[in-house]
Formats: structure tokens, sequence, C-alpha cells
């Protein structure tokens, strides 16, 4: 394989033959120009080992950075290949404008300091807002330019001198200490109580997620039986997220559902968020059919049979389910201003279900922001256990 070199102003020229392919002449070639530049850094420059004062540091290598795959005429970054007729073989000719290529790198090394400089105050100000979804993103994207901004000094080191003015300032490692310190004090509360399945779906519940200020929004979420992922959730404005599971395992275990924040494996390990929140249930053949003849609000109606349902009790139209009637009374008990804009109500809660040989009459005490809102907590507490003992087929 025979080569060439030759110097012209700031232009750097080799030529290089293959007898195996045009290509391999081609890359062949601009390996030859990577010599020569690496040769005339030796020579003129001294090359900075540290271009970043984020603690990490850079391997500046003396290689030009050839990463594509190159075809004739093809012009990357400063650089011409052009095909050189022959007889025999292949040749081509690589030449490197060096004006043109440390010009294009420190373009984009400039682009790449806005957009770290952009995604550190996205950083600082998710970490502030409460916003740790968003600030994992912006750190991750943050770590992800920074690496693309040494590749790029590392790059213009082999022919240019790199100094001071090309260190990049930047405080993206203490914010990400402030943000994991911040997410190490997440915790997760869900339902304490025990649901009864009689099939693979369960009725809703929810989890709140909290940090040491109060209920923190917009927080990514995953529910998983085993390996299989049952559905992501994010919270919502009070920090709580609705799981509404619709095919959980019920014909075999594991009888165990674990809601754990929706990060990669590397981040919950550094933030201590391994501690997940796992509640059982358990399985029953028996299922409970009624009929309801609701007179309340649509709210309230729905609030019934999702109540009902973690009793195995469900609300259909089989002709052969006893029917009956509900009655729900709400008596308000005090009410206290918080703000000019907002009161907590208390009520006392009445729930009656009759029927033909079915008398079912339950009481609860809530708060809310109304009285619907109080009533329907305050039915989402009741206990439909003694409900199911008389649907029983073995009640007398």
């Amino acid at each position: 394989m025979a080569t060439g070199a030759s110097f012209a102003s700031k232009v750097i020229t080799y030529t290089a033959s293959s007898n195996v392919s045009q290509e391999d002449a081609n890359n062949t070639a601009i390996a030859g120009v990577a010599k020569q530049i690496s040769s005339q850094v030796r020579a003129t420059q001294t090359l900075t080992k540290e271009e970043t004062t984020s603690g990490k540091k850079s391997n500046l290598t003396e290689n030009f950075y050839a990463t594509s795959q190159v075809t004739s005429n093809l012009k990357i970054k400063g650089i011409t290949i052009t095909p050189v007729k022959t007889d025999k073989g292949f040749k081509a000719t690589a030449t490197l404008d060096l004006d043109e290529f440390t010009a294009d790198i420190q373009f984009q090394m400039s682009a790449a300091r806005t957009q770290i400089a952009e995604l550190e105050a996205k950083l600082s100000k998710s970490i502030d807002e409460r916003q740790y979804a968003q600030g994992i993103d912006a750190l991750q994207n943050a770590n992800r330019k920074i690496d693309e901004y040494q590749q790029l000094v590392s790059r213009l080191a082999s022919v240019y001198p790199v100094n001071e003015a090309h260190q990049l300032k930047h405080h993206i490692p203490e914010l990400e200490a402030k943000l994991l310190e911040k997410l190490s004090q997440i915790r997760i509360e869900g339902p304490s109580e025990t649901f009864t399945l009689s099939k693979s779906e369960m009725p809703p519940w929810n989890v709140t997620v909290f940090d040491n200020v109060g209920p923190v929004s917009n927080f990514p979420l995953v529910a998983k039986q085993g390996f299989q992922v049952l559905l992501e959730r994010r919270t919502q404005t009070d920090g709580t997220a609705t799981f509404n599971l619709r095919k959980v395992n019920f014909e075999k275990g594991p009888y165990e559902i674990i809601v754990e924040p929706n990060f990669t494996p590397e981040l919950l390990e550094a933030t201590g968020l391994r501690q997940k929140l796992a509640f059982s249930y358990q399985v029953s053949d028996t299922r409970y059919s009624i009929r309801i003849l609701c007179h309340e609000t649509a709210p309230l109606c729905n609030a019934i049979e999702k109540a009902l349902a973690k009793k195995s009790i469900y609300v259909d139209n089989e002709t052969t389910a006893p029917q009956l009637e509900l009655k729900v009374n709400s008596t308000e008990e005090k009410a206290l201003k918080i703000s000019d804009n907002m009161t907590r109500y208390t009520y006392n809660v009445d729930v009656a279900l009759k029927g033909k040989g079915i008398s079912f009459i339950a009481s609860a005490r809530e708060t809310g922001k109304s009285a619907n809102d109080a009533t329907v907590k305050a039915i989402g507490k009741l206990d439909f256990g003694p409900l199911q003992k008389q649907l029983s087929p073995s009640h007398p």
C-alpha cells in the first residue's frame, strides 16, 4: 500500500492506495491525515488534560476522530475525499482544511455550552419547584451534553491549542447531589386494607407521594407484579395517583402488588428509593351480585359501587340478583374556614342498603372541600363485610 503526505498552509493532504476497495483507500487516506495532525500537534502544541470544572477528568488524545463511514467526494467537517484514477487497485486523496475543521468544532462547542447552561437552569428550577421527574430528565440530558463537550475538546486538541478558555464551567455535580438528597426523602403511602378478589380485577386504590415538604405532584410511579409492569401513573396536584388494575394474578400467585418510582434501576439505587410500597390481596371463588336502586348523584352511586367491589360485591343486571335500595344521608357537623377561598366541611354520613331479607346500615365521618367530596370519602371508608355475610348463601 503506497502512501504520501504533504502540507500547504493550513491544509493537510494524504494519498493512499489499496488493493481491497475504494472505501479502504478512503479510510486509509483519512488515517494518514490523522497521523500528520498528531505529529504536528506534538511538535507545536501542549495539550490540556482537563477542560471542565465538573470534577470529571478528560482523556485528551492526539487522534483525529473519523467515526463516520466515508465515500468518494464526501466532505465531513473540513475533510474532502477524492478518488484518484489508477490502472490497478484503488487510490484516494484526503484533504483537511484546518480552519474549517476547527471552526466547526468550536461552533459545536459553543452550542453545547448554551444547551448545558439551559439544562442547568431547568434542573435548578425543577428542584426548587419539587418537579423531580423534570429534574431527572434535565440532569440526564445535561450529563450527555457534558460528555459530548468533552469529546469535542478532545477532538479540537488534536489540531489546536486547548487552554482555559475552553474550560466548561457549570454546577451540574452540585445540583445532582441536591436532587439526589431531595429524592432520598421521598416516601410512598398506599392502601392499608386487604382486598378480596373474585376476579382478576382490583377496585381502584390510591397511592400518595410525599417529600419533606408535603405531597409531590407529577411524580412517576409504576405498579408491578413480579417482573410484569401492570400500570404506569403520575401523581396529580394533590400528590395522589389512582390505580385501576384489571389483569392481576388470580389463578396463581404471587398475590402482591409492588408500587415504586418509575426510574431506572441505577437511579433507584443512587437515591435509596429501593424501598417499595408492597401490599397483598386475597382471592376468593365467591362473587356476590346485587342490583341497586340508586337515586343519589352519579359520584355517590359510583363511590358505592367501588366500595362494594372491595368485598367482591358487584352491581350488575342479573335478574336473579337481590335488589337493594340505597339511601345516603349526610349531616354537616362543622365548617372550618382555612382561607378566603377555602373552607373544609366535616360531615357525618349514614348509608343504608335494604331489600328482601337484607338490611345493611353503616356510618362514617369525613372532611372534604364540599358535602359531596366528604360523602364520597366517607363511603370509601365503610366496611361492607356485614353485607357480604348477609349475601352469602349460608346466611339464614
